[in-house]
């Protein structure tokens, strides 16, 4: 284990800002306070010495601390020279600290232990060691930590043999039922580390997504899909779709027979991959996606907390693909004109039209080519030029102006 701990330091003092020296002086001036850094950033540095699988840098740094994660994260601002940027937020709900230094971000959480109450509810935290913080986290290869003060590893759980042979194990038989976003995280980790996987975390997470809904309750409110899981699953895959391969994820999460977790009326062809991967390039509503074809629409919207806004562009967007669908030889012989009024006049919203575009169909190039071309073209003549030739404002003039908007657009395609 010495060879591994000298690398993890030999590493972390290459961490910017001198970081690493300045936790060093601030468990000294707090009587030895015990601090470790621990998570996907050692994860990550294990990966490349037994891999070679190089991480060019860190989506950012875990550190846990026996004692007050503001007070370090404040130490450390007060004593960080060079520096532009040094915002500090609070997360007084788990005890953890957002230090973002000139964008470089890095999480300082109390050593705490979770209790999850039902599945997807938030945990009752209390304060603990950091042998005990490390029993509450998802997976064997983030368990591991590296004490600043010792520099001793600490790898109870057999996250180090796991990484050599590239597995993925939930910690324990509850990881998925406690929080049903981490199969999620799984997939993303599967992805994006070539990580496979165990038999035994498989099956608990088959059997576990089976049972959604949960029912449970919270101040004696019973419900079935918690706000907080709600968070956690937009959460990771907003992660998953700034850093990952969202089309991927998915199709592992299909693979592994888990796809209820996100919605199980999603088919996972090369049709839906080839729409998500249309919704990244028009930079689309990627969750709406993913729920567009769900069988109850109420229901998707409460499990992912979809505002009334979002609601409105699926119930819109289901509507459109009807009226396609039914009326599809009237439509075949619109005008780029047509088309920009039977968007217009029902006032779709762009996240509509970009649903319809990605889920393909033979209208998809007219939606498209509205997107980016007809919908900016505008009237040569403007009001003020139309009331000196002799038209009163109004009605008549507004139709006049779309008239010749829609001759324009008409003329472009023609040229």
């Amino acid at each position: 284990m010495n060879d591994i701990s000298e690398y993890i330091h030999g590493e972390l003092k290459k961490i910017p800002f001198n970081l690493y020296n300045l936790i060093n002086k601030y468990i000294e001036s707090e009587k030895n306070t015990r601090v470790a850094f621990v998570g996907g950033y050692l994860r990550d540095l294990l990966i490349n010495k037994f891999h070679e699988n190089s991480f060019s840098e860190p989506i950012d740094i875990d550190i846990v601390i026996e004692g007050s994660s503001i007070s370090l994260a404040q130490f450390i601002k007060r004593n960080i020279v060079n520096v532009e940027v040094c915002l500090i937020k609070e997360f007084n709900l788990y005890n953890t600290v957002e230090l973002n230094i000139n964008d470089f971000k890095i999480d300082i959480a109390s050593a705490r232990k979770e209790i999850y109450p039902a599945p997807g509810l938030n945990p009752t935290v209390t304060n603990t060691n950091i042998e005990e913080d490390l029993r509450r986290r998802d997976f064997t290869i983030n368990t591991i930590a590296f004490e600043v003060s010792t520099r001793k590893i600490y790898d109870h759980y057999g996250g180090i043999a796991d990484i050599k042979s590239k597995n993925l194990n939930l910690l324990h038989n509850n990881s998925i039922s406690d929080d049903p976003s981490r199969i999620i995280r799984c997939a993303k980790y599967a992805s994006r580390l070539g990580f496979n996987i165990s038999n035994n975390s498989l099956r608990q997470s088959q059997i576990t997504i089976k049972q959604w809904p949960w029912e449970c309750s919270e101040t004696n409110n019973k419900m079935f899909f918690p706000p907080a899981l709600g968070i956690r699953i937009r959460m990771e895959l907003s992660e998953i779709y700034k850093y990952d391969n969202l089309n991927n994820v998915v199709s592992i999460i299909h693979k592994w027979g888990i796809i209820s977790i996100l919605n199980e009326n999603i088919e996972v062809d090369k049709k839906f991959l080839r729409g998500l991967n249309w919704m990244k390039k028009l930079n689309g509503n990627y969750i709406l996606f993913l729920l567009k074809d769900a069988e109850d629409l109420e229901q998707a919207c409460q499990r992912f907390l979809i505002n009334n806004s979002e609601k409105k562009i699926l119930e819109d967007y289901l509507n459109i693909k009807k009226i396609l669908k039914t009326n599809q030889d009237k439509y075949l012989h619109y005008s780029p004109s047509s088309w920009t009024e039977f968007i217009e006049k029902r006032n779709l919203n762009e996240e509509t039209v970009k649903l319809l575009i990605c889920d393909g169909g033979i209208f998809w190039r007219k939606l498209f080519r509205w997107l980016f071309i007809y919908k900016y073209i505008k009237s040569k003549k403007d009001g003020e030029t139309l009331k000196k030739e002799g038209w009163e404002p109004g009605k008549e003039m507004g139709k006049e102006i779309k008239r010749l908007r829609y001759l324009e657009i008409d003329n472009l395609t023609r040229n």
